[in-house]
């Protein structure tokens, strides 16, 4: 289905010129009208008929659905996602669905009754999946954090597998080989996409992922706590543990600790996200940078893109990350 900047390519005029020709033609120059509705014409556009609604029946406020308000990365997408709106000013509404199908799908009923103008989704359910006729629906949304790069609207995000990959390949290079998996909830595609990183790593370097080193549980502390439990009751020749979020990885740390093991000499722990807390852990926390604040700021930039027809460029960016190198994790002198 042809956009609004398919259009303005072809006509050579800018997305918000598009929008006028539809909304208020006659503030366009009879020639630059033709071009653009030759344009609209030849790539079969037509004007979302929700969105002319949205201009007159506009809120200036954009709902932020948040699967788990009290994890801290959430908190940091929310802040950056802030910014943006209070530049460009609109308001936020911000709710804590707790996971819940129904929340989001509730939420996506408030922009179709005028309740709000778009969505910014931080949980992994795309539009599809809450939404009963998703291919026609024309809402305003935006998913943050998202794993899909093939959705018809903005999402933002970082490539999972690749970083992932770098911290195993960091592991592997230290003579790691018995490295468990503290792995998030099962079924994820966060998840998976990130045990595909560690296998991916794993191959390289000759080595055969041991099932029996991969534990699943809540992306949180007590999370990660419980799980490092279950995996070093049945597997202390671990020499690492990888955890899928430094929440989990914090939780993991007093884990080992209360076993009587010694950081990094007896078990190194890995993390993600690069949250503030794990500077301050003994020992601190080696992990990925995950540009949280950033991965906000340029959803809410998506979507003031969306709301403004002037949505330009790439809909689908991956943001960098990088390793944080610090004290949780050392070298093995013999592969275990």
């Amino acid at each position: 289905m042809a956009q609004i900047r398919d259009v303005s390519k072809l006509a050579g005029v800018s997305p918000a010129t598009v929008s006028r020709a539809f909304s208020d033609p006659g503030k366009l120059s009879a020639g630059t009208l033709k071009k653009v509705l030759a344009a609209a014409e030849e790539l079969n556009y037509k004007p979302s008929s929700l969105a002319q609604l949205f201009r007159v029946k506009r809120t200036n406020t954009v709902l932020v659905m948040v699967p788990d308000i009290a994890n801290v990365l959430f908190a940091r997408v929310v802040s950056g996602i802030e910014r943006i709106a209070a530049d460009n000013g609109y308001n936020l509404l911000v709710i804590d669905t707790k996971d819940n199908k129904d929340v989001e799908s509730a939420g996506i009923e408030m922009v179709e009754t005028y309740r709000a103008d778009g969505v910014i989704q931080l949980g992994e359910r795309a539009l599809r999946w809450l939404h009963r006729d998703a291919e026609k629906c024309t809402i305003p949304f935006v998913h943050a954090i998202g794993t899909g790069l093939d959705e018809a609207y903005p999402t933002v995000t970082i490539n999972n597998q690749a970083a992932a990959e770098s911290m195993a390949n960091y592991l592997l290079s230290l003579g790691h080989r018995k490295i468990g998996v503290l792995a998030g909830i099962k079924g994820r595609l966060v998840t998976q996409h990130r045990l595909d990183g560690f296998r991916a790593a794993m191959n390289a370097f000759g080595v055969t992922l041991d099932e029996g080193l991969v534990e699943y549980g809540a992306y949180s502390l007590s999370g990660g706590a419980q799980s490092a439990q279950r995996l070093l009751s049945r597997r202390r020749d671990a020499t690492a543990l990888l955890a899928m979020s430094d929440e989990i990885a914090i939780g993991a740390i007093r884990t080992a600790q209360d076993l009587g093991l010694r950081l990094p000499e007896d078990l190194s722990i890995t993390g993600f996200d690069n949250i503030e807390f794990g500077k301050y852990c003994e020992p601190p926390l080696t992990t990925v940078m995950q540009p949280a604040e950033r991965i906000g700021e340029v959803a809410m930039t998506l979507m003031c893109g969306v709301l403004r027809d002037e949505l330009q460029g790439e809909i689908h960016p991956l943001l960098p990350t990088e390793l944080v190198i610090r004290k949780s994790v050392c070298r093995v002198e013999e592969p275990a």
